[in-house]
């Protein structure tokens, strides 16, 4: 259930909490003794940061005055003022749901719509939250699948997606006006799902095939190359990847059935083991990847990590006291190292806010 409120646009920290409680916190126990991070929130509750370009637009989803459900936006660097992404013929959002997935370096946002009337979904792209443009009218498109959603794009506007073909999902790049399937994996593989892409063209996702079950794969040149996983995993999944090709997701690791955060380089499946990895019913996944390598996602303790130097970290500690939030998952790290995601609130627990780290110095 949906729960319109006041917006109130990127305050910094202390100021937020301030405004909406009115007390003083308590310090969290994981505060930094010298401070990383600095950190500012982002929106109202209900906000949640999906991503973060290498320009520092932010995208997500929160709530829009008079749109049937929390909707998706666009904050351009240094600006306080959301910019909401209309359905393609519904840019009111009266009856739609509007989700986004993916941003490039020109803020140009992909992700899907789905009508509050009819059900229908369709891919979607905004040029720089301009006028959305329905990808799932293009003929290749409508040739492959039904219910198209885009999940990533990269900055010669190449577009990843899926959908149904009516056997599983098909997954497929975008490039201008033409629609190209990727290959599903050999020995009986159904299910395509790609994720995200790089500059180069490099597609990441997920696979399946009847002997291997679900895992990490890669998509370049109009070949496909499973990523693997742990030791024995047959369930994993590729979320990102940066300009050198290394990958990072989620593997379920056969000894605890918990999701481990990975990354995938060189042939090589390494265990980033993010904060709480092992604990009991502790599912961890690395999220985003910078072209530094620095790699940030949610760990098995519930709270955003940052891996870096192979070494994870959970950016609570990396933070000043008082703030009163819990980062609970990080989405998104852009070249200069901001950090961008999703927090929680002592005095509003059950409700979230988006936030912005800047690192110190």
């Amino acid at each position: 259930m949906f729960h319109l409120r006041p917006r109130l646009l990127a305050l910094g920290t202390l100021t937020a909490a301030a405004a909406l409680t009115g007390t003083v916190f308590a310090v969290p126990a994981h505060a930094a003794a010298t401070p990383q991070y600095t950190l500012k929130i982002i929106g109202s509750q209900g906000t949640q940061v999906l991503g973060i370009s290498k320009s520092g637009a932010i995208f997500g989803i929160a709530d829009e005055s008079g749109a049937v459900t929390q909707e998706g936006f666009l904050l351009q660097a240094g600006s306080t003022t959301m910019q909401f992404l209309g359905a393609p013929g519904d840019q009111a959002n009266a009856s739609s749901l509007v989700s986004p997935s993916g941003i490039n370096s020109a803020a140009d946002v992909v992700g899907f719509t789905e009508s509050d009337k009819t059900g229908t979904i369709t891919a979607a792209e905004w040029p720089d939250s301009s006028t959305p443009a329905n990808l799932g009218t293009l003929a290749g498109v409508q040739n492959l699948v039904t219910a198209p959603e885009a999940t990533g794009i990269n900055d010669t506007g190449l577009i990843a997606g899926f959908g149904s073909d009516g056997h599983g999902e098909a997954g497929f790049t975008i490039q201008g006006s033409t629609v190209t399937r990727l290959p599903a994996l050999p020995n009986g593989g159904v299910d395509v799902i790609p994720l995200a892409v790089s500059n180069s063209g490099l597609v990441v996702g997920r696979a399946d095939n009847s002997t291997t079950g679900t895992q990490a794969a890669e998509w370049s040149n109009g070949t496909i190359t499973a990523l693997g996983g742990l030791p024995g995993s047959t369930d994993s999944q590729a979320t990102a990847v940066n300009a050198s090709g290394e990958a990072v997701g989620t593997s379920v690791d056969p000894a605890d059935s918990d999701g481990h955060a990975v990354l995938y380089a060189n042939g090589t499946v390494t265990d980033l083991h993010a904060p709480g990895t092992g604990d009991p019913d502790s599912d961890a996944q690395a999220i985003a990847i910078n072209d530094s390598g620095v790699i940030v996602g949610q760990g098995g303790n519930g709270d955003a990590f940052v891996y870096s130097n192979g070494q994870a970290a959970d950016l609570n500690t990396l933070i000043a006291a008082g703030s009163g939030f819990t980062l609970i998952t990080a989405t998104g790290i852009n070249d200069s190292g901001v950090i961008a995601g999703t927090a929680t609130l002592a005095s509003h627990p059950d409700e979230t806010f988006g936030f912005e780290l800047t690192p110190v110095g």
